[in-house]
């Protein structure tokens, strides 16, 4: 009796341990990278999203857009502080760079080389064959993508040295 009442003991325990754990390991093909309250991104758009701001600022010695997470930085300031219109401007644009990219080289943007990514942006950057809509999308993906670094921890600390006002005092300084 004794050793038939532990392993009953112990696949009770294996079978409520299994189902406790097992809802945190099945993957959600759908869920974004951070939780948004005002609009839903499809993980396509979001790589697309994610790619195009590396691209803007890629890896060099120094961390670039990718390192720096700059797109959940952009789609929290999207969802938070932009009004519908034009968070509905953005997924167009994101949706329209996936079809040009597409129509250029037959594959989403995030799926491009990155020679290829490059040479979107590069068009994008010169007007060259692009709609007026896709261009506004690039300058704000621009825009947010450089706001995101330029307020990032590193760039803080480590580019821009940030130092609170009034600063230093300098008393042996004539003024």
């Amino acid at each position: 009796m004794i050793i038939h009442r532990r392993s009953l003991l112990k696949q009770l325990l294996f079978v409520s341990a299994t189902a406790a754990f097992a809802p945190s390991c099945l993957l959600d093909k759908h869920k974004t990278g951070i939780p948004l309250k005002h609009m839903t991104v499809s993980p396509e758009q979001e790589a697309a999203f994610a790619s195009l701001l590396a691209t803007i600022i890629p890896e060099t010695d120094t961390p670039g857009a990718a390192s720096m997470h700059a797109d959940l930085f952009a789609w929290k300031m999207l969802d938070d502080c932009s009004p519908k219109s034009e968070q509905d401007k953005i997924l167009k644009g994101l949706n329209e760079l996936n079809l040009t990219s597409q129509t250029k080289f037959g594959q989403f943007f995030n799926r491009l080389t990155e020679d290829q990514r490059i040479q979107i942006v590069t068009d994008l950057e010169s007007n060259k064959d692009k709609s007026n809509s896709l261009v506004a999308f690039y300058r704000q993906s621009k825009g947010l993508a450089l706001h995101a670094y330029t307020s990032s921890e590193f760039y803080l600390t480590k580019v821009q040295v940030y130092e609170q006002i009034p600063g230093r005092f300098h008393g042996c300084v004539k003024a």
